[in-house]
């Protein structure tokens, strides 16, 4: 087994797109993340190592990455690889501060990486991947827009506030990022009385899937079904264009859960965060 490093996002895309694109849902954070970095449309300061694991006969058979100053984020990999991989990043980034993956994974990695440095780990936040089924479109107040270039700074405050409510640890998307993604016509509002009242976008689509996200409504707007109505607007527009869709809910929240289930959301797969302390 060998492990594979490189800083170039489209030199890892090439290498290792065959083998995330065998399970596009599992992987569709890694498969966005190298869409947006390899074509500039994240605001990318610092050095990113993408990873991955070849067999003997030098097929790829799991994949991580760690996009600049983010935290780290575990593909699929075969448990075996894992004590490895976390060596390789280790040597090559050792300032990272966390690391997510599916709970297996990523306990194994945790608890490596921590040997290794000689830290602690602590649990963040659990989040459940979901795909979209039959959609429901809940009837609400309102209409759903897209967001334009007076609303990015909206959109960046209120998915600031959303990142502080759930505990995600910097960096968020930066204003010029959103703005990117506003052009680009993949950041909703729902407006009532003309007024926006909650956030949805969906990311570049990836062999045929999009994941919604991030979903936002602020707190003195809850209740009314606003980010239920721009979840299955978005949704239903993804749909149009012959997409499969896929969102994340914090398992910590019962009405993200319940109201993304409602609208005909199906749970897949569960992704664990730890911080290293």
């Amino acid at each position: 087994m060998r492990i594979q490093i490189t800083t170039d996002a489209a030199e890892f895309r090439s290498r290792v797109e065959p083998f995330l694109l065998r399970d596009p849902l599992r992987h569709t954070v890694l498969t966005t993340s190298i869409a947006n970095h390899a074509t500039g449309i994240d605001s990318v300061v610092g050095v990113s190592r993408f990873l991955s694991v070849h067999a003997e006969d030098a097929a790829v058979v799991g994949a991580a990455m760690r996009l600049a100053d983010h935290d780290l984020y575990l593909g699929e990999l075969p448990r075996d690889s894992v004590s490895a991989v976390a060596a390789a990043l280790a040597e090559v980034a050792p300032d990272s501060a966390g690391v997510e993956g599916v709970l297996e994974v990523a306990t194994s990695f945790a608890q490596r990486w921590c040997e290794l440095l000689g830290r602690g780990f602590h649990q963040s936040y659990t989040v459940r991947l979901h795909r979209l089924g039959e959609l429901r479109v809940p009837y609400v107040t309102g209409t759903a827009r897209r967001a334009a270039e007076s609303d990015v700074a909206l959109c960046r405050a209120w998915t600031e506030a959303m990142r502080a409510e759930l505990g995600m640890p910097p960096p968020g998307l930066d204003e010029a990022a959103i703005r990117r993604r506003v052009a680009a016509g993949r950041w909703w509002l729902w407006e009532c009385d003309g007024e926006p009242v909650s956030l949805a976008a969906h990311q570049v689509p990836v062999h045929n899937w999009s994941r919604i996200g991030p979903v936002y409504t602020p707190p003195d707007a809850r209740g009314h079904g606003y980010a239920s109505a721009v979840t299955a607007s978005v949704a239903k527009s993804l749909r149009a264009d012959g997409l499969d869709v896929c969102l994340f809910a914090d398992t910590s929240n019962s009405t993200a859960n319940r109201i993304y289930r409602t609208i005909g959301f199906h749970p897949t797969h569960e992704f664990v965060h730890y911080a290293f302390d």
